[in-house]
């Protein structure tokens, strides 16, 4: 068939003599007017979808199966789900103050720790030890322990879940979730005395040392099993100390204790059923052992220091060699290559392994100070005329500070970082090395406060406060920074030893020259006017005081203490 053609001229036409209709509805009937106003058909609609609205949010569980959409209806939140939105919402808040910015320069800082006393913690607040007031949010940076302002404090410690801290009045404060509750706390003092001197944290206990050699221990956790009560106990010696011996230094693990007396004898003590489990007592086997009982280690060497790990025990001479008992899982008592027979060793053994030679330490080597973290030991050690930091042990987190993330190492390595170096000494002109003044280790990571001394005055009149430039000792750290325990904001391991940040970031741009870059306050005469929020009736007109550390699982802190 053919398609049927039609002009254009006959289609315009076509259009032309027959217009189309208007749309406008009244035009399409003639004369008639619509009986329902458009205004009354909105209302209706609107009330109709009000109706609809509330009978379904009345009826929804019965109408819901019914429905073509009633399986994907997203159910109502628990309440552990909005405890979960709030505490993200007030963590968000928290963490937005995480930097707080202030005009102070970094040599500013410096001064200002001086005239601040107090605890100021960064890292976890998981169990609320560095905020008790919002335990379980993330503090920032260098938030201050909130009942401790204005407090010199003579030690701190941290456990997991509780912490204490001695102020110069000898009262003892605790606090955490595990010590009082997760419900928002302040510290609480538990023990006041003027002669407490010292303090430690176990998992469950808090172990404290005072000036008449008296060691007690209280309860750090109160759901801690164990025959303790709330006043404490004092743990007994055997054998007795000797004539006028007394005690000058301790240290604890995660459940075991180890204290040094001034004629160089140390004992150890277990706190509870597992504090000789692997050997850390050093009395040679792993047995279970009587509680609360200080034993005295036989041995021919006098010792100067203790470090205790989670399960191992250090111990440093009076002649610089070092000997170890206990676990060994991750080689931290330096035995060499990892061997099931040498995980555990009860009994004190040197470890040689320091030297090079493998065997006996050099004559002009010593060991000059150790310390422990949960797994990984370090020491410093002074041979000819250098200054040298090793680490061995469990490294996985950064530790070692060597640059590698190692799991075991059984053979002391170098932290190149703080190790042979030296610093012009302008009183004699010469060069003289430059060590670790103070070495603190946490459950996985490490500080170390540098022994710089240029710029570093000590005036008795307290005017070198005000005076400028005025620096302080290099502070390094190093390790996991998974809770912001090394610098806050930053989540990452840290291989190798780095300066610790600021206690404050400047707002403004730093100055030419400057490192934004914490320095620890060195010893200074201060006048008790200057300190910031403390009682002048309890302490002296001028007092000497430098700032220190602590460290502890997941957390570290600053402290202005009273120099002895």
């Amino acid at each position: 068939a053919r398609p049927l053609l039609i002009p254009a001229r006959r289609i315009r036409n076509y259009s032309q003599q027959h217009p189309r209709p208007t749309e406008r509805h009244e035009d399409e009937v003639v004369g008639v007017e619509p009986a329902v106003s458009r205004y009354a058909i909105g209302a209706s609609v609107f009330l109709l979808g009000g109706l609809s609205y509330y009978i379904y949010s009345e009826f929804r569980p019965a109408l819901s199966p019914h429905l073509p959409w009633g399986g994907s209806e997203p159910a109502e939140p628990t309440k552990a789900e909005r405890e979960a939105r709030e505490t993200a919402r007030r963590q968000r808040q928290v963490r937005a103050q995480m930097a707080p910015k202030s005009d102070l320069t970094a040599e500013e800082q410096l001064k200002w720790a001086w005239t601040h006393p107090g605890l100021y913690a960064i890292g976890s607040n998981e169990f609320g030890l560095a905020d008790p007031q919002h335990p379980g949010i993330f503090p920032g940076l260098k938030c201050a322990v909130p009942g401790l302002e204005g407090r010199l404090i003579r030690s701190a410690a941290f456990a997991r879940t509780h912490a204490a801290a001695i102020d110069s009045s000898g009262s003892l404060f605790q606090w955490g979730t595990g010590f009082a509750g997760d419900a928002p706390h302040a510290p609480r003092c538990t023990l006041r005395d003027a002669s407490i001197c010292e303090v430690a944290a176990t998992d469950d206990f808090v172990v404290a040392r005072d000036r008449k050699s008296r060691i007690r221990v209280l309860r750090g956790r109160s759901a801690a099993d164990t025959e303790i009560d709330a006043s404490g106990a004092a743990l007994s010696f055997e054998p007795r100390l000797g004539w006028r011996e007394s005690v000058v230094s301790m240290s604890a693990g995660r459940s075991h204790v180890a204290v040094i007396t001034d004629h160089g004898h140390v004992y150890t003590a277990a706190l509870d059923a597992s504090g000789n489990a692997r050997g850390q007592l050093g009395h040679g086997s792993d047995a279970i052992v009587p509680t609360l009982t200080l034993r005295r280690i036989e041995s021919e060497h006098r010792f100067a220091s203790a470090a205790c790990g989670a399960e191992h025990t250090l111990l440093l001479t009076d002649t610089g060699d070092v000997l170890g008992c206990g676990a060994n899982d991750f080689g931290q008592l330096a035995t060499g290559a990892y061997h099931p027979g040498t995980t555990t060793v009860p009994e004190l053994a040197p470890l040689a392994r320091l030297w090079r030679s493998g065997a006996v330490r050099p004559r002009d080597a010593r060991v000059v100070d150790i310390a422990a973290g949960a797994a990984t030991s370090y020491a410093q050690i002074s041979q000819g005329g250098a200054l040298q930091l090793l680490a061995w042990g469990r490294g996985i987190d950064g530790q070692l500070g060597n640059g590698t993330l190692t799991h075991i190492q059984g053979t002391p390595t170098l932290v190149p970082a703080l190790s042979g170096r030296q610093e012009f000494d302008h009183e004699s002109q010469a060069r003289r090395p430059l060590g670790v003044r103070a070495l603190v280790a946490g459950a996985n990571h490490a500080l170390a406060v540098c022994d710089n001394r240029s710029n570093v005055v000590l005036d008795t009149s307290g005017a070198a406060v005000d005076a400028s430039p005025l620096f302080g000792h290099d502070v390094f750290v190093w390790g996991s920074n998974a809770a912001g325990q090394c610098a806050p904001g930053r989540r990452h391991r840290f291989a190798t030893p780095e300066p610790a940040p600021l206690l404050y970031t400047p707002s403004g741009l730093p100055a030419a020259g400057s490192e934004l870059r914490l320095q620890a306050a060195p010893p200074q005469w201060i006048s008790t006017a200057r300190l910031r929020g403390a009682d002048p009736g309890s302490l002296p007109k001028t007092v000497l005081v430098e700032q220190a550390f602590v460290a502890g699982p997941d957390i570290t802190a600053a402290f202005l203490r009273p120099c002895k």
